[in-house]
């Protein structure tokens, strides 16, 4: 959970200061109104020192490097969301914590960590299985992190008979529902076209009779 601190938001309360999350402390905090839920950059109150952290931030296939800033004594949590920067903005949630001495923690001060293990959440890849009779095709479809996949419900390839949760159970009953960025694989069953149940069933040209 992020920590959280009282300012004026210019979207719903410019003059009253309303409750915010902070997403990012670097030399302006980045905090999300928890009113109107808009994003905004903000003056620090204070000066406290700040401690540059290393993140490796996994992207389905690939990863790259980026860093965060935040305060002296502040402490981080596997599955904290933040935001991390280096020419681009990323939103993405801590996998794992890595300390000074190379142990692994699900939580620790920010002084003592050596480099942040991370997802990116706001835009990734999710796996669908999609089944077609007795045909499954897998598919890796892009979709926003708070994209929600609702058991029963229809998408573009069909209808959703699973969800597994990623480091979580498979959701099976009607109306469950989870995030694309907490989604490990989504299961889908689509109807049988008559085109492809014809296919199925197509044995070939018959061969002529030979007369004799």
């Amino acid at each position: 959970m992020n920590r959280e601190i009282n300012l004026e938001c210019y979207s719903c309360s410019p003059d009253k200061k309303v409750l915010h999350e902070v997403l990012h402390s670097g030399k302006k905090l980045v905090v999300r109104c928890t009113s109107c839920h808009v994003t905004h950059q903000a003056e620090p109150a204070d000066r406290t020192p700040m401690v540059k952290l290393k993140v490796v931030v996994s992207d389905y296939d690939h990863s790259y490097v980026r860093w965060f800033e935040v305060g002296v004594g502040e402490r981080l949590r596997v599955r904290d969301e933040m935001i991390v920067e280096n020419g681009s903005i990323d939103a993405v949630r801590i996998t794992a914590i890595e300390l000074s001495d190379g142990v692994r923690a699900t939580e620790a001060g920010a002084e003592t960590i050596r480099v942040v293990w991370a997802q990116k959440i706001d835009k990734l890849v999710v796996k669908i299985a999609v089944h077609t009779g007795n045909i499954t095709r897998s598919y890796k479809v892009p979709f926003d992190g708070e994209k929600e996949f609702v058991v029963g419900h229809e998408e573009q390839h069909g209808k959703i008979a699973r969800v597994k949760v990623r480091r979580g159970p498979v959701l099976e009953r009607a109306g469950q529902s989870a995030k694309a960025k907490d989604v490990a694989r989504v299961y889908v069953t689509s109807p049988v076209r008559r085109n492809e149940r014809s296919r199925s069933t197509y044995r070939g040209p018959r061969k002529s009779a030979i007369r004799r």
